[in-house]
């Protein structure tokens, strides 16, 4: 849908483009200028912050530093000490640990215990180093906001897989019912470590995922609280303001406590998942778009 998006978007501007590195680089020309779009990553941020932006620890630690209130992270190397991280998990009692640079939900892992915290923490380090290890925060929600240009162009809400029963419905077709787009295929139902045929008891909750990634079968919702709204706005300007990002998406949870967090940030802006869920997702999407290559070239 991006290239498709992109391309549309070239016509209309009369920018020619070209598909370069297996259709991973598009370059943009436009009187006489080339510019070049690396994956879904704009060239409208400065070196230094697009490699913060996609660096959760150096993101972390900028914050922190400016005040901002965000969730807390500690960098794990690989001569790590084992007490250490035993004293952590005793205090915090359930951490949250993920790659330093992942993305879309990839490799995290929630555990409340130091075996499989260290197992997991050397499978990670395997990959790439260093990793990264935060309290488990209880959740309510989570946002995402797309800024451009010191204005804030999409908000919407992420909610996680799940489902409610009702006494009648199995846990397949309630999955069905919450998120279609993602639990009609089959290849999204294999590793559900529950009997998809059981119908579950009325008001019986089930949790089939800790995680807000659309990618991983949560779903969007469409924000009404206006104070809410101008909250994370607020946030999410500061942080752009602060940063001096002119293109990003940025994820601000909401605890169980109302407490909003900076949860993390991208330079690459993916719309897929918000395309597929929202009503006229494709032309707010390239409406952002559009904006950005407007914005790139000064048109």
């Amino acid at each position: 849908m991006f290239l498709k998006i992109i391309q549309e978007i070239c016509q209309e501007l009369n920018i020619n483009y070209s598909l370069l590195s297996e259709d991973f680089v598009i370059e943009l020309e436009y009187n006489n200028l080339k510019k070049y779009i690396y994956s879904y990553k704009f060239p409208l941020n400065d070196q230094g912050i697009s490699l913060v932006l996609d660096d959760k620890f150096a993101f972390y630690s900028i914050l922190k530093k400016e005040n901002i209130k965000t969730v807390s992270l500690k960098s794990i190397y690989k001569n790590y000490s084992k007490e250490d991280l035993e004293k952590y998990l005793d205090k915090k009692k359930e951490v949250v640990v993920k790659p330093n640079n992942g993305t879309c939900g990839k490799d995290v892992y929630k555990i409340d215990n130091i075996n499989t915290l260290t197992d997991k923490i050397d499978y990670l380090l395997n990959k790439n180093e260093p990793v990264i290890i935060s309290p488990f925060y209880k959740i309510k929600n989570e946002y995402r906001l797309i800024v451009l240009n010191n204005e804030i162009k999409l908000i919407y809400g992420k909610k996680r897989p799940i489902i409610i029963g009702d006494g009648k419905l199995s846990i397949l077709e309630l999955l069905q019912e919450f998120n279609p787009t993602y639990y009609n295929k089959a290849s999204n139902l294999q590793n559900i470590p529950y009997d998809l045929k059981l119908v579950l008891e009325k008001d019986k909750s089930l949790e089939i995922d800790f995680k807000f990634n659309l990618s991983g079968g949560s779903t969007i919702f469409k924000l009404e609280n206006k104070n809410l709204i101008e909250k994370l706005t607020s946030l999410a300007l500061e942080v752009a303001r602060k940063l001096n990002i002119k293109f990003a998406s940025i994820d601000i949870i909401e605890t169980e406590d109302n407490e909003l967090l900076v949860l993390e940030a991208n330079s690459g802006i993916m719309m897929e998942g918000f395309i597929r869920l929202a009503d006229n997702g494709y032309e707010i999407a390239k409406n952002i778009y559009k904006e950005a290559i407007i914005s790139l070239f000064n048109i």
